[in-house]
């Protein structure tokens, strides 16, 4: 009997001590779902102020637009205005060139490369230069109309229900809000050489980056200095610089990379040329039409000649 009693005992003790710790737990349960019940109640009592206040203050702002004379006449004006102003995209190019030599690339004019690159698709950088300055002028007469607006009638309507100053914050600030922004002209315009060794060890490279202002100063002064070249040899200097990398292999692969000549191909001995039919010294032009591939031997052999 005695041994059975005492064989029972620590279970009997331990009974307390289980009940103890169901009980903790029911409690701290009972603390947590009523945190998440307050955190919830909290936000929807957030949101539903943050509803009512963005009610409150959008219904301000509409009592004010329909009692402002300033307001209005901005609307009326900005209606007009609106696509006459309108900012353009911003102009990316980038005029990409590969050389064929360290020394090349040493000596290569990027400005150069710039200028003709840019003239060469003038009438395309014209219309897009006026464009944005268009809208910059006609901006200039919209400032000066919301300048008369705000000194003639900003400040001078009132509203029913509204303190005088409560209306002339709440006006001023939709006022400005309501202004068109400046059309920024805006260009990023980049000229860009490279060079990479025949075994691919070494890569070079370099650019010349134009914004806006940069790339209108820069076209004015392409147009001026093409406007001086008027002796043969400026007219020289011209042309072979339109002797582009990519203009050379496209006359080579036209005339199926052979000599128009004699026939010859490129091999270890035999070098291509891309040569001008008419010289340029005889006016002749760097255009495809006035292009041919010779050998090194024909090339040296025509001369300065007209082979026509």
């Amino acid at each position: 009997m005695i041994v059975e009693l005492i064989g029972r005992a620590p279970a009997a003790a331990s009974a307390p001590v289980d009940a103890a710790v169901v009980v903790s737990a029911d409690f701290l349960t009972s603390d947590i779902v009523l945190l998440v019940v307050l955190a919830v109640v909290a936000l929807i009592a957030a949101g539903i102020i943050a509803f009512v206040w963005r009610a409150i203050v959008r219904r301000q702002h509409r009592l004010v637009s329909e009692s402002s004379s300033a307001l209005q006449r901005l609307d009326d004006v900005n209606s007009i205005s609106e696509t006459l102003v309108l900012a353009h995209p911003t102009i990316r190019l980038t005029f990409g060139t590969a050389v064929n030599s360290k020394s090349r690339f040493d000596r290569f004019d990027l400005r150069a490369h710039m200028e003709a690159s840019i003239l060469e698709n003038e009438a395309w950088f014209e219309q897009e230069l006026i464009s944005r300055n268009t809208a910059v002028t006609n901006f200039e007469k919209y400032r000066l109309d919301v300048e008369a607006i705000s000194y003639e009638l900003l400040g001078k309507s009132v509203g029913r229900g509204f303190a005088p100053a409560k209306f002339t914050h709440i006006e001023n600030k939709l006022f400005q809000r309501r202004t068109l922004p400046y059309p920024e002209p805006k260009a990023r315009i980049t000229a860009a050489v490279s060079y990479t060794s025949p075994q691919g060890r070494n890569s070079y490279s370099q650019e010349l980056k134009w914004d806006y202002d940069m790339l209108e100063e820069g076209m004015r002064t392409a147009q001026a200095n093409r406007a001086r070249l008027t002796t043969t040899e400026a007219l020289h200097k011209r042309e072979r610089r339109l002797m582009s990398a990519g203009l050379r292999t496209e006359i080579l692969r036209r005339d199926g990379f052979r000599c128009r000549m004699c026939g010859a191909a490129a091999s270890a001995e035999t070098t291509l040329h891309v040569d001008h039919i008419k010289p340029v010294s005889l006016d002749g032009r760097t255009v495809p039409e006035n292009l041919q591939t010779l050998c090194q031997s024909c090339n040296l052999g025509k001369g300065n000649r007209f082979v026509g």
